[in-house]
């Protein structure tokens, strides 16, 4: 609207709003209060309703990140028939190819950060560690829910920080979250733009 009817300051402000969400350099990401959708007010909009805008808008530093963002959904969502959702045949056909490709990124980093770690025995009761003396399916039980908590199920990736308080204790929270920091800037820095074709975030 502000587009439409030439409120010129209105659209700049909304935009520098878009750039924090819509990082193009990974220190941008690293300090993003908010990021993606979430940017915008409730009811959040869906992300293939944000790449359309982009792509409409002339966003194109936002390009990137919104491709992501839609791309992360899945094909269920990448297909929606919800109005405003149904993109372009040349857009869905990118980000349908993508999917995959993004998602197996993200699991062998999430793999790499559990099993490379050779997480040890916890002492600590309430930590998922604790499996005592050896015992190997207990062992590997903790190491699926730490597996979880890194990929962080809830969101389908590996872009927000682990959300680890409930599933390890606060010594071994430390050398698990400094993993992932350096695993997540690859995936953001060198892998998304390379598998969306995008050039660089």
């Amino acid at each position: 609207m502000a587009t439409k009817y030439g409120f010129s300051n209105v659209r700049e402000q909304l935009v520098r709003d878009l750039k924090g969400a819509y990082p193009t350099k990974w220190e941008d990401f690293q300090a993003a209060r908010v990021l993606g959708e979430g940017v915008f007010e409730s009811p959040k909009p869906h992300p293939n309703a944000v790449l359309n805008l982009f792509m409409e808008q002339s966003i194109e530093f936002g390009l990137p990140f919104a491709a992501c963002r839609a791309a992360l959904g899945g094909l269920s969502s990448l297909v929606s028939d919800i109005p405003d959702t149904i993109l372009p045949r040349l857009t869905l056909a990118s980000a349908a190819h993508n999917v995959e490709r993004i998602r197996r990124v993200m699991v062998l980093a999430s793999y790499a950060i559990v099993y490379n770690m050779n997480l040890g025995v916890c002492p600590q009761r309430a930590c998922v560690l604790n499996v005592g003396v050896n015992p190997i399916e207990l062992r590997m039980e903790a190491l699926k829910k730490v597996f979880g908590a890194m990929v962080d199920e809830s969101e389908g990736d590996m872009l927000a920080p682990p959300s680890l308080g409930d599933v390890v204790c606060v010594d071994c929270a430390k050398p698990l979250e400094g993993y992932h920091l350096p695993c997540r800037e690859q995936i953001v820095w060198v892998a998304l733009p390379s598998l969306l074709g995008a050039g660089g975030l």
